[in-house]
């Protein structure tokens, strides 16, 4: 069964209008989904482990894990064909936060909710929204945390902020009111990552 990773990829640095305009995965075809859904209506990953079974259940929140991530990995998928937080990093400091929907299949909207902060030897400066709705949000709730609430449909939202370079970022992630790490793609040590260890997440640049 091919899942909503397989179609989450590099994508070249340029601009984001580009990127919404032309899906740089559009030759990929459509994304095979389970058919199982959560109470939402969203799509969910046969792949992922809730709990409720015998299995290893996912770390307590209070077990937060630092990982890295690639300096310039950039991540292109097709708008409204996933549920996805995608997170990439810019040489100088720059992070990028942008969500996809699975709306095209759900035919609901996906309701984000993200918290980005800092260490407390770093700032985080110059929060902006990208091709964001009157719908969405971004704002400072504290010194060095960031708040995005974006409605996304079949589109792409984004939020994007400044650091000290090579700062370590914090990230949680809700969905529809309700954590949901599984979300969270990034490239760390050339890897595709599909789905946090934890929540929330500590994200550590390879290079500053």
């Amino acid at each position: 069964m091919t899942l909503f990773a397989d179609f989450v990829k590099r994508r070249s640095l340029g601009l984001w209008s580009f990127l919404l305009v032309a899906a740089p995965l559009a030759s990929a075809g459509c994304i095979i989904v389970d058919e199982d859904r959560d109470h939402d209506g969203h799509h969910v990953h046969d792949d992922w482990d809730d709990g409720d079974d015998d299995t290893v259940p996912p770390p307590p929140a209070d077990d937060v894990r630092r990982v890295a991530i690639d300096t310039d990995a950039t991540l292109s998928t097709e708008p409204g064909e996933g549920v996805g937080v995608f997170v990439e990093y810019t040489e100088g400091g720059t992070w990028t936060l942008w969500t996809t929907c699975d709306t095209n299949i759900s035919k609901v909207v996906c309701s984000f909710d993200l918290y980005a902060s800092v260490d407390t030897a770093s700032e985080l400066i110059d929060l902006a929204g990208i091709e964001i709705e009157k719908t969405d949000e971004t704002r400072l709730v504290d010194i060095g945390v960031a708040y995005f609430h974006a409605e996304t449909g079949s589109d792409i939202d984004a939020m994007t902020f400044a650091t000290t370079p090579g700062a370590i970022v914090r990230l949680e992630a809700h969905l529809d009111g309700a954590e949901e790490p599984r979300f969270v793609y990034w490239f760390g040590d050339g890897v595709l990552h599909e789905g946090a260890p934890s929540s929330p997440i500590d994200f550590e640049p390879t290079a500053p």
